[in-house]
C-alpha cells in the first residue's frame, strides 16, 4: 500500500483558495457548447450568487436556500442538460419494489384489476470489491447516487464544481458533499442545483432543487477542515418523488476506522462523465489537524471531485454501499490529483445528518 504523502502546510481558509472545489470549466463538452456559449464568455472564476452568514445561521449551521433561487438555479439547468426527468419512482433502485411480492395484471377487457403474486428472481451474488489498476479514476457512466453539483453565476452558466452522493435517511432527501463546497465564513452559496446520475450531458434522474445546506457550525467559524462535510436538501420541482427513491441512498458509516477497501466516485470539473478507483484508505496526521484523517491514494482526482463519497462495502448489483467520508478536510481534499483526503466520519457527522433530517 502507498504510504502517506510527507506533511503538507495548512492551505488558506477560504474555499476557492486551494482544493478540489472546481473553478468555472471552458470546455464543458461539444454537445452543450453552442447552448451556454453565451452564458460563458462573461462568466469570471469563482461563485458570486451568496447569501450573507448572520449570527444565528453561524450558530445552528442550518443554511435556508430561498425558493426563488433555488428554483431558478434547477430551472436554468434542467432546460440544458438533454436527459430525462422523472416524477416518478425509479423501480429498478425504489425498496418497495426490491421487495417484490405483487404484480397487478388486468383480467380480459374488463377494467378489474388482478392481483398476481410474484416472487421476484433472486439477484446474482455481489462481486467483491478489488483494488484497481491502475491505480487512476477511470471514466465511466457513474452510479445513480452519486451525482454532480451545477452552479449558475449572476444567471449565467459555471457547470458543474463539485460531486454529492445521496444518503439514507428518513425522508429520503439527504446528499452528502464536502463544506467547502457550499460555505465559508463570510457566506454561503444560493444557486446550486444536485444531478444524480449526470453523465455525458444527460440527466437521467432529473435536477434537484437544493433547499437547505447544513454544515458544522464550527466551519462557518473558522473553515476548520476538520469539520469538511456538509448535508444538503434536495427537491424535485412539480414531483412528490423523494430523490432517495429514485436513485437510491448509501448507508452512513461512522467510527469506521482508518483502513478500508473503499470506492470513490466523482466528478471532475473539465469532463462529462464521473471517474471511479478503488484502493484502501490510509490514515493520515499533520499538526494543524485535531486528529487523524482519511487518505485515499488514486490518480486523476483533479477540481470538481471535492465530495466523493468514499464508498465501503459496494453491493455490485445495486452499486449502493456505505459511505464513510467525502473527498475534503485536509488541503480542501488535496493539492494534487494523486492524493485525496476526507475528514473520518463519526458521532459528530452522524449528528449533523440528524440536523439535516429534521430540516427535511
Amino acid at each position: 500500500m502507498p504510504q502517506p504523502s510527507p506533511l503538507r502546510s495548512r492551505p488558506a481558509a477560504h474555499p476557492a483558495a486551494k482544493g478540489r472545489r472546481g473553478r468555472v470549466v471552458l470546455g464543458l463538452c461539444v454537445g452543450l457548447a453552442v447552448t451556454l456559449a453565451a452564458g460563458l464568455a462573461g462568466v469570471a472564476a469563482g461563485r458570486n450568487d451568496r447569501l450573507e452568514l448572520n449570527a444565528g445561521l453561524q450558530q445552528s449551521g442550518v443554511l435556508p436556500v430561498p425558493e426563488e433561487t433555488a428554483s431558478r438555479a434547477a430551472a436554468y439547468w434542467q432546460g440544458r442538460l438533454d436527459g430525462s426527468h422523472p416524477g416518478t419512482t425509479n423501480p429498478a433502485r425504489s425498496g418497495a419494489s426490491a421487495a417484490g411480492g405483487a404484480v397487478t395484471a388486468t383480467a380480459g377487457p374488463g377494467p378489474v384489476p388482478v392481483v398476481v403474486s410474484e416472487s421476484p428472481p433472486a439477484p446474482p451474488p455481489s462481486t467483491p470489491m478489488k483494488v484497481s489498476d491502475p491505480l487512476a479514476g477511470t471514466a465511466f457512466t457513474g452510479v445513480p447516487q452519486v451525482g454532480a453539483i451545477f452552479s449558475t453565476s449572476n444567471g449565467a452558466a459555471t457547470g458543474h464544481y463539485c460531486s454529492g452522493s445521496v444518503v439514507d435517511s428518513p425522508q429520503g432527501d439527504i446528499v452528502v458533499t464536502a463544506a467547502h463546497c457550499v460555505a465559508d465564513t463570510t457566506g454561503y452559496v444560493s444557486d446550486i442545483a444536485f444531478v444524480p446520475g449526470f453523465h455525458d450531458g444527460q440527466d437521467p434522474y432529473g435536477v434537484w432543487e437544493v433547499t437547505n445546506i447544513v454544515v458544522p457550525p464550527q466551519w462557518l467559524s473558522d473553515t476548520d477542515p476538520d469539520d469538511d462535510v456538509a448535508f444538503l436538501t434536495v427537491h424535485l420541482a412539480g414531483s412528490a418523488s423523494r430523490v432517495q427513491d429514485v436513485v437510491g441512498g448509501d448507508r452512513l458509516g461512522v467510527d469506521a476506522g482508518y483502513t478500508n477497501l473503499v470506492q470513490v466516485v466523482g466528478y471532475p470539473a473539465s469532463t462529462q462523465e464521473p471517474v471511479t478507483c478503488t484502493n484502501y484508505t490510509s490514515e493520515f496526521t499533520d499538526p494543524s489537524l485535531s486528529g487523524p484523517q482519511l487518505e485515499f491514494d488514486c490518480d486523476d482526482y483533479p477540481s470538481g471531485t471535492s465530495g466523493s463519497p468514499f464508498l465501503a462495502k459496494v453491493d455490485s448489483n445495486t452499486g449502493l454501499g456505505t459511505v464513510i467520508g467525502v473527498i475534503g478536510g485536509f488541503e480542501t481534499g488535496g493539492d494534487t490529483p494523486q492524493v485525496s483526503y476526507s475528514v473520518s466520519f463519526g458521532p459528530a457527522v452522524a449528528a449533523l445528518l440528524g440536523t439535516a433530517e429534521a430540516k427535511s
